[in-house]
């Protein structure tokens, strides 16, 4: 099979895993009690997580740096884990529920469409890219979902008052803010411009 088929068949696959047969939710209810609320947080998170611990796959069919695969490879490998805990949690303990996010219609479908555009479902716009490109892309397109992911973190935590379930929203904080920090030196290092000039 020639090469270039079997590539377009695993972006397939790829969109298949990264959307898991996700569709729209239903018009979603505000939160009325603090629990509800904090539920809708953890369901939120899981979604994330649940998408980013496949976009390591992308890297089987682009060329990259050692630098950016080691990156990405750790975004993926801390969301897995991330999107694992979530449900053991949700199994573990009466507090979690992640069945409701309580994203409103339209705030479900901008997610999505962001997802998309910055690549994350298909890999467009990245397939079309290579080199720096691609990797500068990818970069941006992950600090975004990543800085996200930790803010949410961070306001949960003030509010979650079952100790164990704080003390897992600080721990998780934490590694978000390493490996934000970790891309977005990547990123400055790499592909913009500071006082020594531009590089990448």
């Amino acid at each position: 099979m020639p090469r270039c088929a079997r590539s377009w068949i695993f972006v397939g696959l790829l969109m298949a895993l990264l959307t898991g047969g996700c569709v729209i939710q239903p018009i979603a209810q505000p939160a009325t009690q603090p629990r509800e609320a904090l539920n809708h947080g953890y369901a939120q998170l899981h979604w994330v997580a649940n998408k980013l611990q496949h976009i390591d796959k992308l890297l089987l069919i682009k060329r990259e740096s050692e630098a950016v695969e080691s990156a990405v490879d750790a975004v993926a490998q801390t969301m897995r884990r991330h999107a694992n805990t979530l449900e053991q949690m949700e199994q573990d303990l009466a507090a979690v529920d992640l069945s409701e996010d309580g994203l409103p219609i339209y705030e479900q479908k901008k997610r999505w469409a962001v997802v998309r555009e910055r690549g994350l479902v298909t890999g467009t716009p990245v397939l079309g890219q290579t080199g720096i490109e691609f990797e500068r892309t990818l970069l941006l397109s992950l600090t975004a979902v990543l800085n996200q992911q930790r803010h949410l973190l961070s306001v949960m935590r003030s509010d979650e008052p079952e100790p164990a379930l704080r003390d897992w929203l600080l721990a998780t904080e934490e590694e978000l803010n390493a490996l934000y920090e970790r891309l977005t030196g990547l990123l400055a290092d790499a592909y913009f411009c500071d006082s020594r000039g531009c590089s990448g």
